[in-house]
């Protein structure tokens, strides 16, 4: 018997919208479906994900790191926030870095990613007038230049472009637009003010001198002070453990100082389900996780020590997670398991991001609420509706945790 001997099946927007129409009856094989009805459909399907992630079991656990800054209490957890990611790497430097330093030295580079590119955006070319220019380079589709993550884009020149000036228009990781002027290099590098996730266009002011290349800088780069203190900036070249920075030491950096880097800033957790403090000597202790009322009635808020206790307000872009007592040490940083929504389906062609058990249910529960849609207001079966959840409670079963269940019996007095 010939097997396919894949087992990577997966449901894009169209399939389960499709699938869903089919059983309203509004749907026949062969037939093609509005564009119209395709989006109305579509909007249903993430209403209904979105609403349903926590309840279904379909978000995804990730673990995060956060790194930890000095008399901070609070920090912003998600894609515009503070430094919390989930593929975080620690090392040290290996000598030590003076104040102004535009370059340090570490240890290793084993676990980090190495997204430096000088011409990922438009490879070496002179331009010949003034306006814009055609996006090239490997990170350029349709167009449009994607980045690694959330940062700032470099400018390179081999002569004078100081005379000219590049207008950058591109959307950041929320989708806000993002635009600036940036005076072209002169034999060197300049980097812009403002981080972008996408960039659409770039249009400079005149004819070229030499050749220019566009890219993005590297991952996010921390390094500790001798202050105590943590500063970020970004990687500028290819990954080495001699890194250059794009922004100089604001102190001095001594050997053995903690340096932290990552790709992407994590989204913004739905729920932080446990919480541990990574110390320096790479131990971890658990970190109580409370909630609002506990929060406020602990003692003197800015006491430095340990931390114990966290306290996470969901809000809306970034979380707000919220530490006690004040840290005492960057060499500490917090890492935690936390529930991360499943990405949104933005067009059909988009998979949805449930496992293959839920594909079914998926699609038999966004029929239920489609079918008032196309059926004048009708309301379906209730056999329809039960036969519905009996498929997603058979897909919830699949996903269930091997944890043990503990009964304590009730007290009456």
């Amino acid at each position: 018997m010939a097997t396919s001997g894949s087992y990577n099946y997966n449901a894009t927007g169209n399939d389960v919208i499709t699938e869903s129409l089919g059983l309203v009856g509004f749907y026949s094989p062969g037939e093609s479906l509005d564009n119209t009805e395709v989006a109305d459909s579509l909007r249903t399907l993430n209403f209904m994900l979105k609403a349903n992630q926590q309840k279904w079991g379909i978000w995804l656990n990730k673990e995060l790191s956060l790194i930890m800054q000095n008399d901070t209490i609070a920090y912003n957890i998600g894609p515009s926030g503070d430094h919390c990611s989930q593929n975080m790497v620690k090392t040290e430097l290996s000598a030590d870095a003076a104040s102004a330093a535009t370059s340090i030295t570490i240890d290793a580079v084993t676990g980090m990613s190495d997204t430096f590119d000088r011409d990922a955006i438009y490879e070496a070319a002179t331009p010949t007038a003034a306006g814009s220019i055609t996006l090239s380079g490997t990170l350029v589709s349709s167009g449009i230049a994607t980045l690694s993550s959330n940062r700032k884009i470099l400018v390179y020149s081999d002569a004078d472009d100081s005379g000219i000036t590049f207008t950058i228009t591109g959307q950041n990781t929320l989708g806000n637009a993002v635009t600036e002027v940036l005076t072209g290099p002169n034999t060197t590098t300049v980097y812009s003010a403002s981080e972008y996730r996408t960039i659409s266009s770039i249009a400079v002011s005149g004819a070229g001198t030499g050749n220019i290349e566009i890219g993005q800088v590297g991952d996010h780069i921390g390094i500790e002070l001798d202050s105590g203190a943590m500063q970020w900036t970004n990687i500028g070249n290819a990954l080495s453990t001699t890194t250059t920075l794009i922004a100089a030491l604001t102190g001095a950096a001594a050997t053995d100082n903690h340096v932290y880097v990552y790709t992407k800033k994590t989204e913004r957790p739905n729920v932080i389900l446990e919480a541990r403090l990574h110390r320096s000597d790479d131990l971890e202790r658990p970190i109580e996780i409370v909630g609002r009322t506990t929060y406020q009635r602990l003692s003197d808020k800015t006491t430095e020590a340990p931390i114990n206790q966290v306290w996470y307000d969901k809000q809306l872009t970034n979380g707000i997670l919220t530490v006690w007592p004040e840290p005492n040490s960057v060499k500490d940083w917090i890492k935690f398991t936390a529930r991360i929504p499943i990405q949104d389906a933005d067009s059909t062609s988009d998979n949805i991001e449930v496992a293959q058990e839920f594909f079914e249910a998926v699609s038999w529960q966004l029929a239920v609420r489609l079918f008032p849609k196309y059926n004048k207001g009708a309301i379906p079966d209730p056999k329809f509706i039960a036969l519905a959840d009996r498929f997603l409670a058979d897909a919830i079963i699949t996903d269930a945790d091997n944890d043990s269940v503990f009964l304590n019996p009730a007290r009456h007095r």
